[in-house]
């Protein structure tokens, strides 16, 4: 599995076990880090975290949105938060939808996360559309309901999953994790890579 790709799932749940569980922090923070690998690994773009405006009417807040390089960043939000920005219209490409954890009936073709996708495409239809879940929550009861097999019935631009569900849940309760328990996950190999290439064929 890819180093980052680890690194990000077990970033967000290093916070929470922690004891950081404001959800709005908590997912701040796990946005934060996965906006700076990305601009790491793909330079050739510019990734925030923030809205797009278009004739002075701003959309909903987005976790991650790709951006040209040349995009200009509001300097006097720049000071206060790097990651943060508003983003004229015409300089987004597109946006990453990212969740800590999702479940099958999140991901059915009629679930919030393909309402979502439609709304968006209703209001910007020339720019594309991800989603990234950090984790799925796969039914270990119902081998139909894993991310492998209910992730074809989401119709969006592009669908990542990076790591399932653990058990014993206290396994992945110490940090660095064991290599034992990343394996266990290996049907979730490579997808951060598959993101990557995914981004940098937008243009």
């Amino acid at each position: 599995m890819n180093n980052r790709q680890i690194e990000l799932v077990e970033f967000s749940e290093k916070i929470y076990h922690s004891g950081l569980r404001h959800t709005g922090m908590n997912g701040s923070l796990y946005e934060d880090i996965f906006i700076q690998f990305l601009r790491e690994d793909l330079p050739q773009f510019a990734f925030f975290k923030g809205q797009i405006v278009h004739e002075n009417i701003t959309s909903l807040q987005y976790d991650i949105m790709i951006c040209k390089k040349e995009t200009p960043h509001e300097e006097f939000l720049r000071k206060v938060n790097p990651y943060v920005n508003i983003v004229n219209r015409k300089n987004c490409l597109g946006v990453i939808e990212l969740k800590k954890w999702s479940f099958p009936k999140m991901i059915l073709s009629d679930g919030v996360i393909q309402n979502s996708y439609t709304s968006f495409k209703n209001s910007f239809p020339e720019l594309k559309y991800f989603f990234v879940s950090l984790r799925f929550k796969d039914r270990k009861n119902d081998l139909q309901k894993t991310w492998i097999n209910l992730k074809t019935q989401l119709n969006t631009d592009g669908n990542f999953c990076f790591f399932g569900r653990t058990e014993p849940k206290d396994e992945e309760w110490l940090f660095p994790w064991r290599t034992e328990i990343i394996n266990k996950h290996e049907a979730y190999f490579g997808e951060y890579e598959n993101l990557i290439q995914t981004i940098s064929d937008i243009v």
